[in-house]
This record gives structure tokens, C-alpha cells and sequence, in this order.
């Protein structure tokens, strides 16, 4: 026979659990994005969420046991919270970092940049093209926002470059915060342009730093044009592996600069963006830095594989199975088998739900509203699992059979001594 259970505490306290989750993992980003692996960084997101929503439920449990009843809860709950981190947060850390190997597997993909030098152009035609000084604010955001495992360099460029900031690793906050005093400090645009000499300049500087092959990146930012021998200027690069990234600030005229810029970007595997208004450059460098990173799960995906069936297809998939691993925890931690297998088609059909709306996304700019959403509804979607998948009972007196044999749970008393003395017993 089976019966749907419900227990509303046990759906708030998954909620609760849910949300706490959700702000642990988003401080767990904030804190370790670049300095921590990917896979590591994942498996402590979905172990730490685990740990949180398992709690939650079997607490509910624990004070109102309408699943497992209260001779569970007189006997055996707890031996559910001895199971609570195995069953949760190692299971699902484990998960986790699997699932964001497979998903940040490259198959071909250049591994993302580990320098990277930033161009910008201060010739006189700049205090017309860029007033407000974009690029050197567009420069410094993207500083602030690199991950702490890059290296940066800046410089500033007419007829000569002139160096801010050589390259220089960014784990101390305090390098950031210096970058940004010296590009707000920088002379005012003057002269001419030059981008063949500053090319020169910025792979000189990756090749003294020790940048290794395929792992350096320039991003220029210029309004002008300059006589440039494209194949001179690019075949370092290319024999380099490295890329030269454009962003061309709108200037009348200046078709000539447009296509000077493509030509640089795509002699080299970069890529070329066009700022039709200064105020654009920041989204312009944003999208190719973002483009060019190793992304994990929770995450948005940009540039080519933005659209890409195979990774959003995947996403999905992997999201279906946090879900079920989730609820099989939850069946452990209960010690009961019909439980675990409601949990685990609920869990199964929540993170099937999650990896939707990470995929689908929601009408804003903040991507940690989405990873909020997705968190939510795993978390209760999960803890209606008995109410959407009906549970299997033995039909003996003893309730539901076991998950863990070896716990005793579930098992009828054995049986002794004569009628007489068993009924005597019972009724003492």
C-alpha cells in the first residue's frame, strides 16, 4: 500500500535550510572564486547546501515525526544525526566536484589567460572621444574583479607606453586598490597613436614576467588609428599563443581604426568588440575577461558557449542528479528505504527544476537572484517529495522497513518464552 505523507515543519525548516545554504554558498563565491579550484569550490557549495537542508529536515523530524513516526523518533533519530554529515555533506561535496570536472572539461579549449595587459589609449583625440575617462574606470572595475590567482599589467599609450603597473599578481587587495590610485592619477590624454609600438611594449613585458605559452592576453582600448604592420605585430603573439582583445571607441571617421582593430584581434584568436558610446567599454572589457575564464556550474555562461545546447543540456543533467543525491541523503539520514526512494524521485525532479531556471535564467542583471531561486526550489520541491511521490508501507505493525538493516530499524521484536509469558510481558 502506499500513502502520501506530509509534514509542513519539515517543508520550513527544508526552506530555512535552503536559504541559509544559499548564503553560505554566495559567501563561499565571493571569497574563494579564483583562488580556490572550480571542482573544490563546487563541491563545498552543494556539501555545505546539503549539510544545511539535510539538518533542517531531519530536525523537523526530530520534533514532529510525521514520516517516520515517533517510535523513530524514540529509537533512532539519533542514529539519523550520526549519518547527517557522511550522508550530506561528504556525499554530496564528492558529487559536486565530480560533476564540475565533467562540466569544466575544455575538449580542445584553450585553458583561460594567466596575465593579462591592459592597453589604453591617452592620445589627444581621447579627451573628445572618452571625456569622462571610461576606459580608466572601466580598467580599474575589471582589476577589482579578477580573480586572485591573474596577473596584471597596465599601461597607457600615445606615439610611447608609458607603465602604471607591470605585471603584478593581485592576491593582496591592497595591489588592486593601488592599480586603481595610479590609473585615477594618469596624465591627461596628449599626442598621438602608436598601437604597433604598445603591442611591442605589452609582449615584451609578458616574455620579461615569464608569461607562459598560451597563457597571456592583451586588451586594448583605443578610439584612433595608427600605420601598423599586422602580420610584424601579431607573429610574436601568435608563436606565443597569445591574444590581443579589442574594444574600438566610436570616432567619426575612423573606419580605417575599426578595421585595424579586427584585424589585430583575429590574427590572433582574440576578439573585437565596438563601444558606440564611452559608457559602453566597461560592459566591452567585461564580456571578453568573463569570455575567456573557466566557468563553473552555477554560474553564467558568455562568449561562444553562451548558447551552446551541449553545455546547457549538461547543466540540466548534473543538476538532476544533485537533486537525487540530495534526496538519497535524506533517505539515509531517516534510515528508511521507501523514504529514501520518494526523496530521491523529488530530489531528482527539484534538481531538475533548479537546473532549468539556472539554464533559463530570470529577467535581471544579478545572477545571484537566479542561484537564490534555484537553491529555493530544490529545497522545497525536495521536501514535498512524500506528498508527490506516494510512500510504500510494509504493511506490518512495525511501520516502514529499513534502509540501513544494521540499525535494527523496522524490526519486530524477537520472539521468546512461551504465549503465556510474551502476552504477560506486553501488558505489564
Amino acid at each position: 500500500m502506499k500513502r502520501r505523507k506530509w509534514n509542513g515543519l519539515l517543508v520550513g525548516f527544508a526552506l530555512a535550510g535552503g536559504l541559509a545554504g544559499f548564503i553560505a554558498g554566495e559567501w563561499l563565491l565571493s571569497r574563494l572564486s579564483g583562488s580556490l579550484h572550480e571542482t573544490l569550490l563546487m563541491g563545498l557549495y552543494f556539501g555545505l547546501f546539503a549539510l544545511l537542508v539535510t539538518a533542517g529536515c531531519l530536525l523537523a523530524e526530530t520534533i514532529s515525526p510525521k514520516l517516520n513516526g515517533a517510535n523513530w523518533r524514540l529509537r533512532y533519530a539519533a542514529e539519523g544525526w550520526k549519518w547527517l554529515v557522511p550522508a550530506s555533506f561528504v556525499l554530496l561535496f564528492a558529487g559536486g566536484a565530480l560533476f564540475q570536472w565533467v562540466y569544466g572539461l575544455d575538449f580542445g579549449r584553450k585553458a583561460a589567460p594567466k596575465d593579462y595587459v591592459l592597453l589604453l589609449d591617452m592620445s589627444e583625440s581621447m579627451k573628445e572621444n572618452d571625456p569622462n575617462m571610461q576606459s580608466r574606470m572601466a580598467a580599474a572595475s575589471l582589476v577589482a574583479e579578477m580573480s586572485a590567482d591573474k596577473r596584471v599589467g597596465v599601461a597607457i599609450f600615445n606615439e610611447n607606453t608609458t607603465w602604471l603597473q607591470p605585471l603584478v599578481g593581485l592576491k593582496d587587495e591592497a595591489v588592486r586598490r593601488d592599480i586603481a590610485g595610479k590609473l585615477e592619477g594618469a596624465p591627461e590624454p596628449v599626442g598621438q597613436t602608436d598601437i604597433g609600438k604598445a603591442l611591442g611594449q605589452a609582449i615584451e613585458q609578458m616574455n620579461v614576467s615569464g608569461t607562459p605559452a598560451n597563457r597571456g592576453a592583451v586588451i586594448l582600448i583605443s578610439d584612433g588609428y595608427s600605420e601598423t604592420n599586422v602580420a610584424d605585430v601579431t607573429a610574436p603573439y601568435v608563436s606565443r599563443g597569445f591574444a590581443i582583445h579589442t574594444v574600438g571607441i566610436e570616432s567619426p571617421g575612423n573606419e580605417e581604426g575599426k578595421r585595424l582593430l579586427l584585424q589585430l584581434a583575429e590574427a590572433t584568436g582574440g576578439t573585437y568588440r565596438h563601444a558606440e558610446q564611452a559608457e559602453r567599454i566597461p560592459e566591452a572589457i567585461g564580456h571578453i575577461y568573463a569570455a575567456q575564464q573557466n566557468g563553473h556550474l552555477l554560474e553564467e555562461r558568455s562568449g561562444p558557449e553562451a548558447d551552446s545546447v551541449y553545455r546547457a543540456s549538461l547543466r540540466v543533467a548534473i543538476m538532476l542528479v544533485v537533486g537525487g543525491l540530495l534526496g538519497l541523503s535524506l533517505g539515509i539520514v531517516f534510515d528508511n528505504r521507501y523514504l529514501a526512494r520518494s526523496f530521491l524521485l523529488g530530489g531528482s525532479a527539484a534538481g531538475l527544476l533548479a537546473g532549468l531556471v539556472l539554464e533559463g535564467g530570470l529577467p535581471t542583471d544579478h545572477p545571484a537572484l537566479t542561484r537564490a531561486a534555484a537553491d529555493l526550489i530544490l529545497a522545497v520541491v525536495l521536501s514535498l517529495s512524500t506528498v508527490l511521490f506516494a510512500v510504500k508501507e510494509s504493511g506490518v505493525g512495525a511501520g516502514l522497513r529499513p534502509f540501513r538493516p544494521a540499525s535494527g530499524y523496522g524490526r519486530l521484536p524477537e520472539r521468546t518464552g512461551t504465549q503465556g509469558e510474551r502476552t504477560g510481558k506486553r501488558f505489564r
